[in-house]
């Protein structure tokens, strides 16, 4: 009688298993994610982050796509010490791969680049010790790339954990250059 049961949990996994391994061809899915941005060259000290997106699955060779919107917010440095609070929200459109070899747990690799618009300083012209004029725009829009190894766990067939670390390089902001942030979240999949 045990081995009865025993062998139908079995078989029973085993059939899930099997019939749940894997993306499907062009499956879609959103995820929310919610990060810490560690501190760096310019970052005075760690900040937030947080993303909401839709991912697709390109063919059945593994490739992917996706589109997230975002938001930093976080200190940067400036001349003399002092600290300038910095927010930046975008769009970052990347291409990615995933590897699935290892059902239940998928590792994608992501490649992309963002728009944004950035404000420092609360869009203030002027520092706040010397009350100076700081000699560059306060506020617009910057642009860079992104690059991200993320994990994908799943837990039931429709969802996902994720765990992330991304690298962003800002081409054209003159207060933040390059740093890195540290996700867990969310995908569910759509169909």
């Amino acid at each position: 009688m045990m081995n009865t049961k025993l062998i139908i949990v079995f078989l029973l996994f085993i059939s899930i298993a099997l019939n749940a391994q894997g993306r499907r061809k062009n499956e879609s899915s959103i995820h929310a994610e919610y990060g810490y941005m560690n501190s760096s060259d310019s970052l005075k000290k760690g900040g937030y982050m947080a993303k909401i997106g839709y991912m697709r699955v390109i063919g059945d060779k593994g490739f992917l796509g996706k589109a997230e919107g975002f938001y930093q917010d976080y200190k940067v440095n400036y001349i003399d010490g002092q600290v300038l609070p910095y927010k930046r929200y975008g769009l970052n459109v990347s291409a990615g791969y995933s590897y699935e070899g290892l059902y239940p747990v998928f590792l994608n690799g992501w490649f992309g680049a963002y728009g944004a618009y950035e404000t420092a300083n609360d869009g203030n012209t002027k520092d706040p010790r010397y009350n100076a004029e700081i000699p560059t725009n306060v506020k617009g829009f910057v642009y860079g790339l992104s690059g991200s190894a993320e994990a994908e766990i799943v837990l039931v067939r429709k969802l996902s954990l994720l765990v992330n670390y991304t690298q962003y390089y800002d081409l054209k902001s003159k207060f933040s250059k390059s740093n890195y942030a540290f996700f867990g979240g969310i995908r569910y999949y759509i169909n």
